[in-house]
């Protein structure tokens, strides 16, 4: 059996938007969704967010306008016949440039939404160029140091989404001693096919974060509970899993045959959370997981004082 090791993995910094963890080398034009401080494409220390480069595209471009707004202006005023016709000239491409100035102020954020379009569409060879460099150094990064080729993965599958980087992830996770306090995810790792590693990963998840188990993961195990049941752990992970259904009401309307299935195999500290929830909901029948509670109850807890309260 392979020892689990203890890690304390980088903190995640979540962003609202997948492309808020491109940044763009202002030098060589590279991508990287990594936090290195250099390119690993030209070796400068050039690297900024997307956003800020879509900033100065937009600000350039707005520039640009200005610029021709008083080249045109000059041309007028070198055409002009008059000094009336040049002092007009002058004054009226003057007030258009600060009219023009003073809009494109308050475009400047629709402006560099636009220019952010516009450099992901023109830039996709290059991002994808840059997120396989990453793969590269999250490969390299595995074979000496877990820890940091799993929080590369991490940042990667932010704006890569197939199984192969899911399962990488998870393979990796499994090497390492969870713990309550770590920053874990589930569903974003979840994957369509049966896999006992993201099997054995929900069933610890059931048991430090009961929180992170919902309905896909629940449905996932539903699905391949016959495989589960297969692998050397799998009732204790089918099990597991059904003692953090339990924590809500919805799960438990949703899914009362899994809980009755495996009712009798909760710690006490599950079973109870069920029989209160039970109690609180008399008129509910669960398709017989309210007799099953009764029946648990009688022969295992009836004497039991954490009980005696819910009489």
């Amino acid at each position: 059996m392979t020892k689990k090791k203890p890690v304390r993995l980088r903190p995640y910094y979540k962003t609202r938007y997948a492309y808020e963890k491109l940044r763009v080398c202002k030098h060589c034009g590279a991508y990287t969704v990594l936090w290195e401080d250099k390119c690993a494409n030209c070796g400068r220390l050039a690297l900024i967010p997307v956003m800020n480069q879509a900033r100065i595209n937009a600000k350039r471009s707005m520039q640009n306008e200005r610029l021709i707004a008083l080249a045109m202006t000059l041309i007028a005023v070198l055409f002009s016949q008059t000094f009336l016709q040049i002092v007009s000239c002058l004054l009226g491409g003057i007030a258009l440039t600060v009219l023009l100035w003073r809009f494109q102020r308050k475009m400047l954020e629709p402006e560099t939404r636009r220019q952010l379009n516009r450099l992901l569409r023109s830039s996709e060879r290059r991002i994808i160029e840059g997120i396989y460099l990453n793969l590269t150094t999250a490969s390299a990064a595995i074979r000496d140091d877990e820890q940091l080729g799993y929080e590369i993965l991490r940042e990667i599958a932010t704006i890569v989404h197939n199984d192969r980087i899911r399962l990488q992830q998870i393979m990796l996770l499994q090497s390492f001693m969870l713990r309550k306090d770590m920053e874990l995810v589930l569903e974003p790792l979840m994957l369509e096919n049966f896999e006992p590693a993201l099997a054995e990963y929900i069933g610890e998840l059931a048991k430090i974060k009961r929180e992170l188990i919902k309905h896909q993961a629940i449905r996932y195990v539903l699905a391949y509970e016959h495989e589960i049941l297969h692998m050397k752990n799998g009732e204790n992970i089918m099990t597991a899993v059904a003692g953090a259904t339990v924590r809500m009401k919805t799960y438990v309307d949703a899914y009362p045959e899994f809980i009755l299935r495996y009712a009798r195999k909760l710690p006490k500290d599950r079973y109870l959370r069920l029989y209160r929830l039970v109690r609180r909901n008399p008129n509910q029948s669960w398709n017989g997981l309210r007799d099953e509670v009764s029946a648990i109850y009688n022969e295992k807890y009836r004497w039991d004082p954490e009980f005696q309260n819910w009489e």
